[in-house]
């Protein structure tokens, strides 16, 4: 009951947020609470929209793909009834087929170089991937593969049961969601209130007790985010920035109410005497 309290007053509740600063335990417990649930919610989100984005995009490409037969024989791949190379390309992806090489005969660094979208390549002895972003290239052999043929439908068939695999989408999802949250969470928290502790460094505070403040503070800058993300929309440094202004609102409204304490008593002490 406390963790859905908290929850709740961690949106609005700049008073209850500001009593929490040695509350280190039951933060530490929330904060591991919550990012599960934003971890299941963005699972759920992901399962449903992954694998139509995927159907779409492999509809895309193989709209414009010939029939075709490739066959896997000896560690080699060829492929028939294709003219190559073949390619397709658009603005995100590259699609090559060339069986006629192997890896020996050409340079997959030259090919790549000066391009920004991500590239498949297959030749007789490798496939090729590289991501455009990150410029990684990875480099599989058909050296673990059995002997076959397969075409197109053959394609077709395994990336249906593929993508409609929902179960291992999920809890493939749920582990990214759960790990990507908690690590950057934790650090973009570590920076926010060591900044916060270098604007209030005169003041009666720790590093520790800000850090615990900001576990219950970024319930409502990670609602936000992910709800505005669900929409395609992104502010850069929006969620750094909303943890910074309720920080330095929780611990505003605390000094003041410090300081009418300390006056309270000093007009009684005076009146006293």
């Amino acid at each position: 009951m406390y963790y859905l309290k908290a929850f709740i007053n961690s949106f609005y509740n700049f008073n209850w947020l500001s009593n929490q600063k040695n509350e280190g335990k039951k933060a530490a417990n929330y904060i591991v609470l919550f990012i599960l649930m934003i971890s299941f919610v963005s699972a759920i989100f992901l399962t449903n929209v992954v694998p139509v984005k995927l159907r779409d995009l492999r509809s895309e490409i193989l709209k414009s793909v010939p029939e075709f037969t490739a066959n896997i024989q000896d560690n080699n791949l060829v492929v028939t009834d294709l003219e190559q190379p073949y390619v397709f390309e658009d603005d995100e992806l590259i699609l090559r087929i060339d069986t006629t090489v192997s890896s020996t005969d050409f340079d997959f660094d030259e090919f790549v170089n000066g391009k920004s979208q991500d590239i498949i390549y297959f030749t007789s002895s490798s496939l090729y991937s590289y991501d455009g972003p990150s410029k990684i290239t990875n480099i599989t052999t058909y050296t673990d593969l059995p002997n076959k043929t397969f075409d197109k439908n053959f394609i077709l068939e395994k990336s249906d049961q593929f993508l409609a695999n929902k179960n291992m989408f999920f809890w493939t999802f749920l582990l990214m969601s759960f790990v990507g949250f908690s690590v950057f969470k934790l650090l973009n928290l570590l920076l926010v209130s060591l900044f916060i502790l270098l604007i209030n460094k005169k003041e009666e505070i720790t590093f520790k007790q800000i850090y615990t403040l900001g576990l219950f503070a970024l319930t409502g800058p990670s609602i936000l985010i992910l709800i505005l993300k669900a929409f395609n929309y992104n502010v850069s440094f929006l969620y750094s920035i909303l943890l910074i202004i309720i920080l330095s609102i929780i611990l505003n409204r605390k000094l003041n109410t410090d300081k009418v304490a300390n006056d309270t008593n000093v007009m009684k002490v005076d009146s006293n005497t």
